[in-house]
């Protein structure tokens, strides 16, 4: 009987962690590209600035709710992480790390390449996609088999003056394409 329940338990774990589930459930998805989003932080290193936030942007629809909400809880280089939320880029408000949503790029009324070329070229850009990355976006979230993997543009990366850890390059695609210039 003991061996029977240990079995059951281990299905519902494996079912719990199953890729499927990943894929079918967007909380799940976004919480773990929210993650995502945060440990950028310790991969990627900025250009000095005089901030006193380190600033995440969300640009569009925000697919991630209040599932983000917690990271400005968190600190980034010593400042605290603050979130930004925008239907339309705000050239105002300098952003270290900009989400653009898919939204954006469904929009006719806004071209979300065009965006990525009009954001500061030291801010981190960041979209879904398969052509994200490929269009000049620096790290596209895909997803593959119900996993969240990773996209970089290096090219475009490594002219934005960011520098990104070869840990973080492990365990990304690096894919050719446009850069944003």
């Amino acid at each position: 009987m003991k061996n029977i329940s240990l079995l059951w338990a281990s299905f519902c774990v494996a079912l719990l962690f199953s890729p499927h589930v990943i894929a079918d459930d967007p909380n799940v998805e976004y919480k773990i590209k929210a993650g995502y989003l945060y440990n950028f932080t310790k991969f990627i290193t900025w250009p000095e600035d005089r901030s006193e936030t380190f600033n995440l942007c969300i640009l569009g629809e925000d697919p991630f709710g209040e599932l983000i909400d917690p990271i400005e809880k968190r600190t980034a280089f010593g400042r605290p992480i603050k979130l930004f939320r925008f239907n339309s880029l705000n050239k105002e408000q300098y952003c270290h790390m900009l989400y653009i949503s898919s939204s954006i790029k469904d929009n006719p009324a806004i071209n979300g390449m065009s965006v990525i070329r009009d954001v500061d070229k030291k801010t981190l850009t960041i979209g879904e996609g398969e052509q994200f990355s490929a269009h000049g976006g620096m790290i596209g979230f895909i997803n593959r088999l119900g996993k969240i993997k990773l996209q970089i543009n290096l090219k475009t990366l490594q002219q934005s003056g960011l520098k990104v850890s070869a840990k973080l390059l492990e365990v990304a695609e690096i894919v050719e394409g446009e850069n944003n210039d």
